[in-house]
């Protein structure tokens, strides 16, 4: 099987990427990436940059240009559901993008591999859970959201990607499977926005811009101490969870 990864930033690059083993380094278009023979299958691994566009941009290259069996979404997330910690693994049964005014459910082609993972995950007590992705084109506070959203979403967890992908992938007829290990829990409500820290194509984060952020808003250096620890945390689990996973495929 051909099974294309889409990831947003670096750090979720890697934690994949640590999962398949060695890689030889390619190029979807403009948006870097690696291509893995493992476990018996081939992995198309690709680093869009943050966003709606990004992801959705990404997404259709890579169909057009190797034609993936599977597509996966994956990266961080923000818990919404207050039983979320930092660490945990979300496997989506859901995707429904964000409004202003309330939230549309994309029929993407959930693969079933996503929740046969779930439910061996829970029977050998490993935290891995099925949930809502809200897809937001900004940062959105996750009180607001928790108070939108209504009560039939599991599990909720805010990202920024997977609704792009959900779209293309229902355009395409091309099964999905999302998988988000949250960064930072739903009482972290972050008071800067990634646009501040990355280029001009929100493809990386520029430390220059993340100086001149702090130097604007001392406040967020707690924050961003935390997010850094739970960003590792959350990277540790998506490695161990995909490779878990890809050993089942």
């Amino acid at each position: 099987m051909k099974i294309g990864i889409i990831t947003a930033m670096p750090e979720e690059f890697r934690a994949v990427a640590d999962s398949l083993g060695a890689a030889a380094v390619m190029s979807i278009g403009v948006f870097p990436g690696g291509r893995f023979s493992s476990y018996g299958h081939e992995f198309l691994l690709v680093q869009s940059g943050v966003g709606f566009d990004n992801a959705a941009r990404a997404a259709e290259r890579l169909i057009r240009d190797e034609h993936p069996d599977l597509l996966i979404s994956t990266g961080f997330c923000g818990a919404i559901a207050p039983e979320l910690q930092a660490g945990d693994v979300v496997v989506a049964n859901m995707i429904v993008i964000a409004h202003e005014n309330g939230f549309e459910e994309i029929p993407a082609p959930l693969s079933p591999i996503g929740q046969t993972f779930v439910a061996r995950q829970a029977a050998v007590g490993n935290k891995v859970v099925g949930g809502a992705f809200v897809s937001t084109s900004c940062l959105t506070s996750k009180k607001r959201l928790a108070g939108m959203l209504p009560g039939h979403y599991p599990n909720p967890v805010v990202e920024m990607e997977s609704g792009a992908i959900a779209i293309i992938a229902v355009e395409n007829n091309i099964p999905l499977l999302a998988v988000r290990a949250v960064s930072d829990p739903a009482d972290e409500e972050l008071s800067f926005s990634l646009d501040e820290f990355c280029d001009q194509d929100m493809r990386s984060i520029r430390p220059y811009k993340v100086l001149l952020t702090v130097l604007r808003k001392p406040r967020i250096i707690p924050q961003l101490v935390r997010l850094s620890r739970g960003s590792r945390t959350a990277a540790q689990s998506l490695t161990s969870t995909f490779s878990r996973l890809f050993s089942s495929l």
